[in-house]
């Protein structure tokens, strides 16, 4: 995670990625606070041991349309 121009970026190593706050576009307590200037990031930073992470998890099935088989 850096900042540039004020504005947050996350990178792929960034717990953020796999995070249900972040994935769901629900406000995250700590990106809240970066871009409310409550805190400051000064150099880069890697997330990887944030209190407030929720594990994103996707689930994809298979749907089959028999009607539609030759």
């Amino acid at each position: 995670m850096y900042c540039e121009n004020g504005r947050i970026y996350i990178e792929n190593d960034d717990q953020c990625i796999n995070c249900k706050n972040y994935a769901e576009g629900v406000s995250c307590p700590l990106l809240t606070a970066l871009g409310l200037g409550v805190v400051y990031l000064e150099d880069s930073l890697v997330v990887s041991n944030c209190g407030f992470f929720v594990k994103f998890e996707r689930f994809l099935h298979v749907v089959r349309d028999d009607d539609n088989i030759d």
